[in-house]
């Protein structure tokens, strides 16, 4: 029944987006997280691994970065934005079904002679609990920067390890770690230890109860290492992201509701989870649960973390300090259950927490009506609506505590959950706002002209474009989505040039740096044959426009072919001798029929001659197959990103290839007909794989074992 309730509760929250034709209204969600999640999807049902992603930069690992979530199984079903919308909302009730569960083991504790019945306390404490953690607008934001996949199943976690249930503990450590949250995969590995190490065993050898709790943990590491092993051989060759810690001013929004990170005097510029709302209502139910001493040094270990983490800067695949700040939320809420039972009971200490955590609330309303008077525009209306939310919330729990005070039987208990869970359910739409969904749905307008080039299908987009394309300073959704921004374009076939993907090459950025002054000569070079130009730089210079969008413009650029032969190239052993030849300061640069080739050795700067076009037979993710014709010893150059873990064929043979003008790659061919086949292997792939599978035949042997007792 706790579970239906449940169901239904998810429902109505997140009504707008089953239901109600809605999308998240979250940038960063739709143009960075979710197109990588497509992308695995998408070549998981094309009956591939997911190895290789062209739709940012001229390619990326898929699998080598552990914020795509491309090793997490029920991504591959996220194909589309309405499915991975549905796929994340499920993990929501999977969350909250997991506290329910934990919540329920917790138990209802000793209340002298105001003791519950069972039947009472403990279920309705887990439901409190349950809906307390779904409506929190942490995991709500986990869900929009990809971290929920991996936090669903903490409190799972804590239940199979209270229960000795080993098989499930290592099935469950597994898909975290396959989740790509290295910050969430400790503090998961440190629960269930806690936990598994503070239960009574009875009628069992305890050092064989501990070596089978290892043995589960280890096998879920095991399985996590499918994910890990070629990450930690592809982290070291890319630019990755860096997080930063969360700033003391935004504790506030622990109990006034919000999206804070969408507010520079509070988020700072770097904020990371729109929203880190747990909500007053939970932390004064968990703090009279009184958690046990070894559960509390976590939680202690985890706040110390949330402060300390990212200060100065933090590289994104450690973890985050808010997912941090979601696990407390998680395992305070499974002990808000417990918390809720001494409310029912009417204790005074339940009294006095429900008023002291509201006049912490007010606090924090007051100090949030004082910064709205000093700021305008977006971030006045955000704090508009925290200071009525707040209100709200605070209202709730005064009367929270004189219900419990006043109120003996009947309709107390009713009124207290209302009470309790009001301002959270409230508080949904501040916490994550919704759109349209025919904005993400809908091809953007400039698609189908853009599809009209040939294979590859590349754009260039600056980082930020102001004027009235948006009609604001300020960018939107639909604004962002119809120019391309990130690789939002990608889900449609048309991929982005320039990436700000944690798993582009390490030297990504230096490139567009140094080519910043040369115009379009990095454009040309690359075989980037489209790109959204400011309409002053657009007109009278000969371009092609496909179509415009207030002051911008889509055009077609005169790009060099992105696979072709060269007849001349020159050698560079250093990045930047490579950069200075590429692109130097106030000059034309090199001829498209020059590359510089990586290392030493004999250099070709013959008649000047411009490259000749390779015949593209197939060009998908990791598998590139060309057709090229050479009048002469030449180089086969294709514009796509040298990383490990390619390898190259020239008509069936295996040839070594060289790192060209620093982003693009080449093969020696000699004159003649060639048929060239590129093929990407995540590097560490199968290593992973056979420790998977010893991770689960671990598992398996755990399970025998506990048959046999």
């Amino acid at each position: 029944m706790v579970g239906l309730v449940l169901a239904a509760v998810v429902l109505v929250v997140q009504a707008r987006v089953v239901l109600g034709g809605k999308t998240w209204d979250d940038i960063g969600y739709h143009t960075q997280v979710a197109p990588a999640r497509y992308a695995a999807a998408t070549a998981v049902q094309r009956g591939e691994l997911p190895q290789w992603w062209d739709g940012s930069g001229l390619g990326v690992p898929l699998v080598g970065e552990p914020s795509h979530g491309a090793a997490y199984p029920l991504h591959w079903i996220a194909g589309t934005p309405r499915v991975l919308e549905l796929v994340l909302i499920l993990h929501l009730l999977w969350a909250a079904l997991g506290v329910a569960v934990w919540a329920r083991r917790l138990g209802t504790p000793r209340l002298g002679e105001a003791e519950l019945p069972r039947s009472l306390g403990v279920d309705l404490g887990a439901l409190v609990g349950g809906v307390l953690v779904v409506t929190s607008g942490v995991l709500a934001s986990a869900a929009l920067r990809g971290s929920l996949p991996a936090l669903a199943h903490v409190p799972w976690i804590a239940w199979a390890a209270s229960q000795r249930k080993h098989v499930a503990l290592g099935a469950l450590i597994g898909l975290v770690g396959l989740a790509g949250e290295l910050g969430v995969l400790v503090d998961c590995v440190a629960l269930a230890l806690v936990v598994g190490l503070g239960v009574e065993i009875v009628h069992v050898d305890v050092s064989r109860a501990r070596a089978r709790l290892a043995l589960a943990i280890a096998c879920g590491l095991a399985i996590g290492a499918m994910q890990w092993i070629p990450a930690a051989l592809a982290i070291p060759h890319m630019a990755g992201a860096t997080l930063h810690g969360i700033p003391v001013a935004r504790l506030v929004e622990l109990v006034v509701p919000g999206r804070f990170g969408d507010v520079a005097a509070i988020g700072g510029a770097h904020a990371w989870f729109p929203s880190v709302y747990i909500g007053a209502p939970l932390l004064a139910l968990a703090v009279l649960a009184r958690p046990r001493r070894r559960v509390t040094i976590l939680l202690a270990l985890l706040a110390v973390a949330v402060l300390v983490v990212g200060r100065g800067g933090w590289p994104a695949w450690l973890g985050a300090p808010e997912q941090h700040l979601a696990v407390i939320a998680i395992i305070a809420a499974a002990h808000a259950a417990i918390g809720f039972d001494v409310l029912l009971s009417g204790e005074r200490r339940g009294l006095f927490a429900m008023a002291g955590w509201a006049l912490l609330a007010l606090i924090g309303v007051i100090a949030l009506g004082v910064l709205r008077g000093r700021v305008e525009g977006h971030d006045a209306e955000v704090l508009s609506r925290a200071l009525l939310d707040g209100g709200i919330a605070v209202g709730c729990m005064a009367a929270a505590a004189l219900v419990a005070w006043r109120l003996r039987e009947g309709t107390r208990t009713l009124l207290l959950i209302v009470l309790v869970i009001a301002p959270g359910v409230g508080a949904q739409p501040a916490v994550a706002p919704v759109t349209d969904r025919s904005i993400v749905d809908t091809p953007p307008l400039w698609v189908e002209k853009a599809l009209a080039s040939p294979a590859p299908v590349r754009v260039f987009r600056p980082v930020r474009l102001f004027g009235d394309v948006h009609d604001t300073t300020r960018p939107t959704l639909d604004g962002e989505l119809a120019t391309f921004t990130g690789a939002s374009s990608s889900l449609w076939g048309v991929d982005a040039a320039r990436s700000e993907d944690p798993a582009r090459i390490d030297v990504h950025d230096q490139v567009w740096l140094a080519a910043a002054s040369a115009g379009g000569q990095l454009l040309a070079r690359y075989g980037i044959a489209l790109a959204i130009l400011p309409l002053a730089s657009v007109e009278g210079k000969g371009l092609v426009e496909l179509g415009r969008r207030g002051s911008w413009a889509l055009v077609r650029y005169p790009a060099s072919p992105p696979a072709a032969v060269v007849y001349e190239w020159i050698f560079a052993d250093d990045l930047a001798t490579q950069l200075a030849r590429l692109f130097p300061p106030g000059a034309h640069g090199l001829p498209p029929g020059l590359v510089v080739l990586h290392g030493r050795g004999a250099e070709n700067q013959d008649e000047p001659s411009p490259p000749e076009a390779c015949t593209i037979a197939s060009w998908t993710d990791g598998a590139i197959d060309l057709d090229c014709n050479a009048r002469m010893d030449a180089y086969a150059v294709v514009a796509s990103t040298p990383m490990p873990g390619w390898s190259a064929r020239d008509d069936d043979h295996d040839v070594p290839w060289l790192t060209a003008d620093v982003l693009r790659r080449a093969v020696p061919v000699t004159a003649g007909a060639h048929r060239i086949a590129w093929r990407y292997r995540a590097p560490g792939l199968l290593v992973g794989f056979v420790l998977a599978m010893l991770g689960i035949l671990g598992m398996g042997a755990l399970h025998l074992g506990r048959r046999r007792e």
